[in-house]
């Protein structure tokens, strides 16, 4: 309160404004209003720089915002009758000129806020404009509508919390087009957007087309757009969908991509869905004589119900006001500057300006304001003040509440015959859409029902049965196993394709899968592609011919074994036994009794208890034989030799029993001594055992791989010194006595295992590891039945003969041995052959 202010009612000072109203008129509740009309001018400093000034160029004038402004006037002026009869009480307006500026629009925000009859604003529809308008509006529950800007960031922000929207949010556009579609079955289809309907296109393809089908997506947003249609079917080939989708905003645009379509590109039988706000009645007539030129098409124009009500009389009260606009009006006198087209400059003249077809959201936003005003006054719902008055500020916090947040619904009369029940829904009206379906083939245009938020009402049942399930492509379904291929350069899915077989080791489960997933290593396909399974393990079989030979070999060589056993044992006292040594015999005997079932245990399925009974049973079997060999070589050799030089053998000791079982016992703990060891301190449990695999999804072999670094000094590199030393010694004793050419038999023995030893590790690196195992099991086998054979047959072949008694024996071997003493090089002493004469065993 500022006294002796001059020309202030009661002393309040009112804030003065740079920018003045391009129309205003007062009253006890006044409708604020923002309007785009003229651009403000800029002016160059000394810099260079340009910057704004104070006032707005009208050199070129926005008539849409003009149009608005008088509509808002004409419907304060209407509606100012009713609230004077009903309530006694005046309506007014403030309407500004926002001059394109962000500056300007709060400039002027400020000015409608401080206002406290303002009880709405209609607000600009720039969305940087109306961030700014908001937020500044907010501060005082002032209920600002904007009718052509329809932002989910502004309509659902929480910082916009006094803003509402006269047509939908692009999302909830795209959500009740998917409804839509999906009532009507449509799975592919090509969609063609206007930039300004991009985040609708997007949400209605990824979250509907995607995943129920397929199609194109694409930006056509101007006439300039127009070849892009052609060049996508080109870049992903393929036919055009049967559905085509157009979210175009320009209505000349659409007509053109329609003639495009229909006339160049030659499309047939298609159905064209227009976008929800894209719907007129007045642009049927254009449309559907294009879609008549060519084909049986089907035509489906959404109708918005604000856009499509009989607003005759209220366009003509607009045209008629704006014909009759005082000269002294500031915005008469802006219109005079310019030359129109939407418009005659000779008002006398009788034709009809051309309205922006957005005047009924304008009309109907003011009206929803009025309405909820109406109402609240109505009812008396704002509490009376202290000297009986009622705070404005309450009306406009109780107006908002009415309008958006109660959920209320309002019928908004347009005009006397035309009455709308309006709801809000995320703060955005939910009038409804009407679905109106045109066919080229009865050329007739019906109304097949309405579209809601919430649900669909269909109205008419056969023409929804005439016009859905369209899901045919120019593909078939591609079943579980195979998938859809297209072209690895589109962007999006087109409606084409060819199924193939997934890929070796690949699977799929639906239908129209798109790609293949791949089995885990460890699994592959089967045969039909469609699931994983384990891959197989590769081994012998116990059906398979390969067991079947080894499984009876075994046993036949352990009976030839115990066999021969039971044959030197009754004949102990034979001297072919005796000069063989028995307890050499029986060693020999028990080493090839592990030998042959050793030779069987390769041929089970691999495991690390088969395979560490084969690496303990093989290195026994390998020890015993190569100790017993070279034991009994040795000594032979070194008797003749201590015989040849009259002396005392060398290894006397260790010529006795006592020796031989000492040189066993120490070679073998030695070897199972350096397995336990290496078993307990390798690789665990499995240390004898591996799982073999070549590469991903192959099958596993299951190998025995108990060869390694330690292992290696036992079963292999010590037996086979002992065998290359039994071999030259049994070589250097190959002119003997036959009946002690026993070594003889041990060197072609000892060669040829040696021979099949070497041939086995010059192949078993080679081998496949199927092949491995049998390879192990013939050496072993072969191994064993040589040395059975070339010690003990001959033996038993002498012991078989019924012709030969002791004594007969005894002189042969007397006879041998005079020979072999009286031979060239031979210079055994007297003694020595008496000795031998006496007892040659």
């Amino acid at each position: 309160t500022l006294p002796g202010v001059a020309g202030e009612d009661e002393g309040v000072c009112q804030v003065r404004y740079l920018d003045t109203p391009i129309a205003a008129k007062d009253g006890d509740f006044i409708i604020g209003g923002m309007f785009q009309i003229g651009q403000l001018e800029y002016t160059d400093n000394d810099n260079g720089t340009k910057i704004p000034v104070q006032s707005c160029s009208y050199s070129g004038i926005s008539e849409w915002g003009i149009q608005k402004a008088i509509a808002l006037r004409m419907i304060i002026e209407k509606e100012n009758e009713r609230f004077k009869k009903d309530f006694n009480k005046t309506l007014g307006y403030e309407m500004y000129d926002t001059c394109m500026s962000s500056a300007v629009t709060g400039r002027i925000s400020a000015a409608l806020a401080s206002n406290k009859k303002v009880i709405g604003v209609s607000g600009v529809d720039y969305k940087e404009y109306t961030k700014r308008s908001a937020a500044i509006m907010s501060s005082f529950h002032i209920p600002t509508f904007v009718y052509m800007f329809n932002d989910d960031e502004l309509m659902t922000g929480s910082m916009y919390p006094n803003l509402f929207s006269m047509i939908d949010t692009e999302v909830k556009e795209a959500e009740i087009t998917i409804r839509f579609l999906e009532k009507m079955g449509y799975q592919y289809m090509d969609i063609w957007y206007h930039k300004y309907s991009k985040d609708m296109a997007e949400h209605i393809f990824n979250s509907y087309v995607k995943k129920v089908g397929c199609g194109r997506i694409t930006d056509v947003t101007s006439k300039d757009h127009i070849p892009r249609i052609k060049q996508t079917y080109n870049e992903t080939g393929g036919t055009p969908s049967r559905v085509q989708l157009i979210l175009q905003n320009s209505a000349s645009t659409t007509r053109a991509m329609l003639k495009e379509m229909v006339g160049n590109l030659g499309f047939r039988d298609k159905i064209y869905i227009l976008g929800l706000s894209n719907g007129r009645y007045s642009y049927l007539d254009g449309y559907t004589a294009i879609l008549n030129t060519s084909g049986h098409n089907t035509f489906i124009l959404p109708l918005p119900d604000l856009l499509n009500v009989k607003m005759d009389q209220t366009l003509k009260d607009v045209n008629k006001d704006w014909r009759q606009v005082k000269k002294r009006d500031y915005i008469d006198n802006l219109y005079q500057k310019v030359q129109s087209y939407r418009c005659p400059k000779d008002r006398d003249e009788p034709k009809m300006c051309r309205l922006t077809s957005w005047i009924p959201y304008m009309v109907g936003g003011v009206k929803l304001v009025l309405e909820s005003l109406h109402a609240i006054l109505t009812n008396m719902v704002v509490p009376v003040l202290p000297g009986g008055t009622r705070c404005l500020m309450d009306y406009k916090t109780k107006l908002f509440n009415q309008i958006v947040n109660e959920n209320q619904t309002l019928n908004v009369t347009l005009e006397e015959n035309v009455t709308i029940p309006i709801k809000m829904f995320n703060k955005t009206i939910n009038t409804g859409y009407g679905i109106g379906v045109y066919k080229t083939e009865t050329q007739t245009f019906r109304t097949l029902g309405r579209v809601f938020v919430d649900r669909i009402e269909v109205m008419n049942e056969s023409l929804l049965e005439s016009i859905s399930g369209y899901n045919k492509t120019c593909s078939y379904t591609c079943q579980p196993g195979t998938h859809r291929r297209f072209n690895r350069n589109v962007q999006y899915l087109p409606c084409c394709w060819t199924c193939e077989p997934c890929k070796l080791h690949q699977y799929s489960t639906e239908n129209d899968t798109n790609v293949c997933k791949a089995c885990d290593p460890s699994m592959s396909a089967n045969e039909n592609h469609t699931a994983c399974v384990l891959v197989p393990e590769i081994y012998i079989q116990p059906k398979s011919t390969t067991f079947i030979v080894g499984a009876s070999s075994m046993p036949l060589g352990m009976s030839m074994v115990i066999v021969f056993g039971i044959v030197i044992f009754r004949n102990e006292d034979r001297p072919v036994i005796k000069a063989s040594d028995p307890g050499y015999l029986y060693m020999v005997l028990l080493s090839l009794l592990i030998g042959y079932p050793t030779a069987l245990i390769p041929l089970f399925k691999a495991s690390t208890t088969t395979c560490s009974a084969e690496c303990y049973s093989f290195a026994i079997f390998a020890t015993l034989i190569s100790t017993n060999l070279l034991y009994k070589c040795v000594k032979v050799y070194d008797i003749f030799a201590a015989a040849q030089n009259f002396s005392a053998p060398k290894l006397g000791v260790f010529l006795k029993k006592t020796g031989q079982t000492a040189f066993n016992l120490l070679t073998l703990s030695i070897t199972v001594i350096i397995l336990l060891i290496d078993s307990n301190t390798g690789r665990g449990s499995s240390w004898a055992f591996e799982r073999y695999q070549e590469e991903s999804h192959r099958p596993w072999y299951l190998m025995c791989t108990s060869i390694n670094n330690k292992t290696l000094i036992i079963p292999i590199v010590m037996p086979g010194l002992s065998f290359l030393i039994t071999l030259v010694l049994a070589f250097k004793m190959r002119k003997f006595p036959h009946n002690f050419r026993e070594s003889l038999n041990i060197f072609c023995a000892t060669f040829v295992v040696l021979l099949c030893s070497i041939m086995f590790l010059a192949g078993y690196g080679f081998s496949p590891p199927e092949v491995r195992a049998i390879l192990r099991a013939i050496v072993v086998f072969i191994t064993s039945t040589a040395f059975l054979f070339s010690i003990f047959i001959p033996k038993i072949c002498i012991l078989m003969n019924k012709k030969i008694n002791v004594e007969e024996e005894r002189t042969k071997i007397r006879e041998g041995v005079e020979k072999f003493s009286s031979g060239p090089g031979h210079s055994l002493s007297g003694v020595a052959r008496q000795i031998i004469k006496k007892d040659p065993v």
